[in-house]
């Protein structure tokens, strides 16, 4: 006996197939990003500027306080001088006089709010900090000053719940200005 496929919501709609056994189908495809943001209201975006104190400190601090994952996209970043900015994975500890960001949610008919931590600060490894242990995850070399461009991470990085990020420059003779792109999502 053939295998029906049912629409799942009672109506009494079945599936068709064709002569060479493929479901007839007609579809909407749309990014994961574009389907999270429309209809879960839960895209963000995290502007940040901030000048480091000395050579190699860390100056944005995220961490995923969700039970979704904490995916980021990318960056978006200008610096005003050559340098080079990375990006650890697993850092854990206390953070040195952080200011508190608050993501903007990419729906404007949203209400809901990113869950974490998000700070930015010019030596959030220094003074009394105990922030270590993450390991470099990506790395971008600036020449001179530029213009603002978008470095998508080809694979996301994905954040579970207590994890972090943290973006560190390598001189304290530039500014970071940046917008860091993410959304929240279960894996289903």
């Amino acid at each position: 006996m053939p295998v029906q496929i049912s629409d799942g919501q009672g109506r009494g709609y079945l599936a068709g197939v064709c002569s060479e056994n493929r479901l007839r189908v007609t579809s909407v495809s749309q990014s994961i990003e574009a389907h999270i943001n429309q209809e879960e209201g839960q895209a963000y975006h995290l502007t940040f500027s901030q000048s480091p104190t000395a050579n190699d400190d860390c100056i944005l601090y995220i961490q995923n306080d969700d039970d979704d994952d904490l995916i980021i996209e990318g960056f978006y970043l200008y610096v005003s001088a050559a340098c080079q900015v990375y990006v650890q994975l697993g850092d854990t500890g206390t953070r040195n006089s952080g200011t508190t960001l608050t993501p903007v949610n990419a729906n404007a008919g949203s209400g809901n709010t990113a869950t974490g931590t998000f700070e930015k600060g010019a030596d959030l490894d220094g003074g009394s900090a105990t922030l270590t242990g993450g390991s470099e995850f990506m790395r971008w070399v600036f020449t001179a000053a530029g213009t603002t461009d978008f470095f998508n991470l080809e694979c996301d990085c994905v954040l579970p719940e207590n994890q972090t990020l943290t973006l560190w420059c390598d001189t304290s003779t530039a500014t970071v200005t940046g917008v860091a792109v993410f959304f929240y999502h279960s894996g289903c």
